[in-house]
């Protein structure tokens, strides 16, 4: 999954390490530079295929200091001699892990499993931002499992060598995900406490959190409250019919 892409733009901002005063770039999107978005079931977005949730945690590169990322703490400029020293956005950027790499991905979630030991302490909300992130982590490991296809070899939209490549990173990328699912489900189990103790938690969340764990009972039964049908809800109500506990596209 690239970080940049040449058809979006993007405007710098900057961090200063609140530990060791340490500047890092930053970077976010211009909305009318974005000409595809892509949502999946898990809450995931993708812009022109960067991901576009925004990054809440910061591990300064400088010192190692891990901390909560506030708005008031961006500013829009810094002097030209204090841009010389910044740390680029990939440095730190998703805590500098490579995800074109399935071991990147794997360091991702171990870094979240830190950020929730180490952040202490931490209200519902924050709880539920590293525990999100952690699921689209976990589900990244093989979100793009199924984009291409050999037919699509065949018809020349893509290349035979790169598709054999793709093909043995998704593996991989499945085998590492079986291997970590008591883990992934020991987070979506506490994502799915916290949230039935919310009322205004919607349903439809819920229900697609208890149906990538595999229980579809409850998945069904979450879904059952809700009266308004939409593109999402019925497709969240057919994977649960097929007893399929993969992330899905939604829209994009």
């Amino acid at each position: 999954m690239p970080w940049f892409n040449a058809m979006t733009s993007f405007e710098d901002f900057y961090i200063a390490c609140p530990c060791c005063s340490a500047w890092l770039i930053g970077k976010k999107t211009k909305a009318d530079s974005v000409n595809q978005s892509v949502l999946y079931s898990d809450g995931m977005i993708i812009n022109d295929l960067i991901p576009a949730n925004p990054q809440k945690i910061v591990l300064c590169p400088a010192c190692g200091y891990l901390f909560w990322l506030q708005p008031d703490a961006c500013h829009n400029s810094i002097s030209d001699s204090e841009k010389l020293t910044a740390y680029t956005w990939p440095s730190w950027r998703f805590f500098g892990c490579n995800l074109l790499d399935n071991n990147g991905r794997i360091a991702l979630i171990n870094h979240y499993w830190n950020a929730l030991k180490l952040l202490r302490p931490i209200s519902v909300e924050q709880e539920i931002i590293i525990r999100k992130s952690l699921l689209w982590a976990y589900n990244d490991l093989y979100r793009d499992a199924d984009a291409w296809k050999f037919v699509d070899v065949v018809r020349g939209r893509i290349n035979f060598f790169y598709w054999i490549i793709s093909r043995k990173f998704s593996r991989k990328g499945r085998v590492l995900f079986e291997s970590e699912k008591p883990r992934f489900e020991t987070n979506l189990l506490r994502l799915i406490e916290i949230l039935e103790q919310d009322a205004n938690a919607e349903p439809a969340i819920i229900a697609e959190f208890y149906r990538e764990l595999g229980d579809f009972r409850m998945a069904a039964q979450f879904l059952s409250k809700i009266v308004r049908r939409t593109h999402f809800i019925n497709l969240l109500n057919s994977q649960i019919q097929l007893g399929d506990k993969s992330v899905f596209k939604v829209a994009g």
